[in-house]
């Protein structure tokens, strides 16, 4: 496998009068597997789809290795594996089949794919299935197969829109140890999920997306101290104090302030917040004797990130809308 080199050039693609993406111009190294991240219709699996060839930009153009992407070349289907979010083809195929048959068309011998499709057979569960035809599985038996059929004859890129979704937590897991043992020098990663908490322990990337816009693009690391320092608590108040209500107004206002997660539960409160405020919040509260019962103080996830992020943006949002009133 030689050095791969993949970059999307203003890429921007119309349906009607609606802009799915707009001038997106990114480039991805090799070893690195990136997240793209952001809310339903944000723009991400069309850029996949683009990727692939299924979906012609309105301008721009995507290279990989100084050739533009082209639906159909075959060069394309060698450099590029594509899970999809909805079902594959091959649904008159037993699974053995579909996975061995993807093997197959990628230039693998028949030894080879053979050892490849049992060797995955067993790692995702499906031995039991391996003579059902595909069209008669499960969303989750489906998915899995689909998984197989991608990384059976792993090529130097390979895009996965949601590859998690409809599988149990077991099973979710077990995918997210394939997907990192994916990673090589010399190949990109690219995928869409909806679950932060899990895809954070294989990124190397996040690319958040807005509106067809980039809105963020850095390590998860650099996202978090990009998005503003802030920290996720969980206090148990104690029921004995009168003290509450007052609490419960602060921790109110703070989030009018500030935003971010905030929930009250009969005595328990969870917030996310700005390290200097929230810090100085618990210091008053555990000089109140009795107050507080128990207190976690955690390091905000991706998930935490990206919803700090959004709720700005949407605020954002709203106040440019209200400018434009009469």
């Amino acid at each position: 496998m030689s050095p791969i080199r993949l970059k999307f050039e203003h890429i921007s693609k119309r349906f009607g009068s609606t802009w799915a993406n707009s001038d997106i111009t990114l480039q991805f190294e090799p070893g690195t597997i990136v997240g793209l991240l952001g809310p339903n219709g944000a723009g991400k699996t069309t850029l996949l789809r683009q990727l692939v060839g299924l979906s012609r930009p309105t301008s721009g153009h995507i290279a990989v290795n100084g050739r533009t992407v082209i639906a159909g070349r075959r060069w394309v289907k060698d450099f590029i594996a594509y899970l999809p979010q909805h079902p594959l083809a091959l649904g008159d195929l037993t699974v053995e089949e579909a996975i061995r048959s993807s093997a197959l068309l990628r230039g693998q011998t028949w030894s080879h794919a053979q050892i490849q499709a049992q060797s995955l057979l067993e790692m995702l569960d499906l031995s039991p299935i391996r003579r059902r035809q595909v069209s008669q599985l499960s969303g989750g038996e489906h998915r899995l197969v689909g998984i197989a059929s991608v990384v059976v004859a792993p090529t130097p890129i390979i895009a996965l829109d949601e590859p998690t979704n409809e599988l149990d937590p077991l099973m979710r897991h077990r995918i997210w140890e394939v997907i990192a043992n994916l990673r090589h020098p010399e190949r990109i990663i690219l995928l869409v999920s909806h679950n932060m908490l899990e895809a954070e322990r294989v990124l190397d990337r996040v690319l958040i997306m807005h509106h067809g816009h980039i809105r963020h693009d850095s390590t998860p690391l650099s996202l978090r101290q990009e998005a503003g320092g802030f920290l996720k608590v969980t206090v148990c108040f104690s029921g004995a104090s009168p003290e509450l209500p007052r609490v419960k107004q602060e921790l109110i206002r703070l989030h009018e302030l500030h935003g971010g997660h905030f929930t009250w539960n009969g005595l328990t409160a969870q917030f996310t917040a700005p390290r200097g405020k929230a810090l100085n919040l618990l210091a008053l509260w555990l000089a109140d004797t009795g107050l507080i019962s128990s207190v976690e103080v955690n390091e905000p996830t991706l998930e935490d990130t990206y919803l700090a992020l959004r709720q700005g943006w949407l605020a954002d949002q709203s106040a440019s809308e209200e400018g434009k009133l009469p």
